[in-house]
């Protein structure tokens, strides 16, 4: 019980914050810091400074990943910010990590400028979506008891006569021109 909770509370959280473009920030900054480290490059680090750079690039994504989640407002500059340093780490760090750290960086970015709050609430009314249509007509055909096909049978007797009507209309002029266009609607009588 306590983990469907646990679940929920953690659903709402992410749902009220760029969550996956701050993952895909936070994951391209690990992989932008791990290739150098891998390769013991601490002391190349000291002696050139691109590879500096390339850490300082890591560092900032990765910041910028976890400030994603703490303060949603800050999405796009934090987004724009992601993707130039997803750019800026082609150039500084092992062409962006090999290519992987930048393009997570750059899908990241981009989730997080994109995202936007969610301020509807979940059970609007005039939201319409197929769900919600199919279980409102499954409601309403549950609440008559009527055979399916005598509905479909009586619906489509009463657009045969409507349909047969308006072509004598059409055929014959036996309505007065003064007449409103709902008695032109109306079955004839005779």
């Amino acid at each position: 019980m306590a983990r469907d909770e646990g679940r929920k509370i953690m659903k709402s959280w992410r749902r009220s914050r760029p969550f996956w473009g701050g993952l895909f920030i936070v994951a391209a900054g690990l992989e932008l810091l791990s290739i150098p480290l891998a390769i013991d490059a601490l002391p190349v680090a000291i002696m050139f400074g691109t590879v500096g750079a390339g850490y300082l690039i890591a560092l900032v994504m990765m910041i910028a990943g976890v400030l994603l989640w703490l303060q949603p407002g800050q999405r796009v500059f934090l987004g724009v910010i992601a993707v130039l340093l997803s750019l800026a780490s082609f150039v500084y760090s092992n062409l962006g990590g090999f290519l992987a750290g930048m393009i997570l960086g750059l899908l990241g970015g981009m989730l997080a400028v994109a995202w936007t709050p969610d301020s509807r609430p979940a059970n609007r009314f005039d939201t319409i979506t197929v769900l919600n249509a199919l279980r409102a007509a499954r409601r309403v055909a549950s609440r008559v008891q009527v055979p399916r096909w005598a509905t479909a049978a009586a619906l489509g007797r009463h657009c045969r006569r409507l349909v047969s009507a308006r072509r004598a209309w059409v055929g014959t002029d036996s309505l007065p021109a003064h007449a409103s266009p709902v008695a032109k609607l109306k079955e004839p009588t005779g």
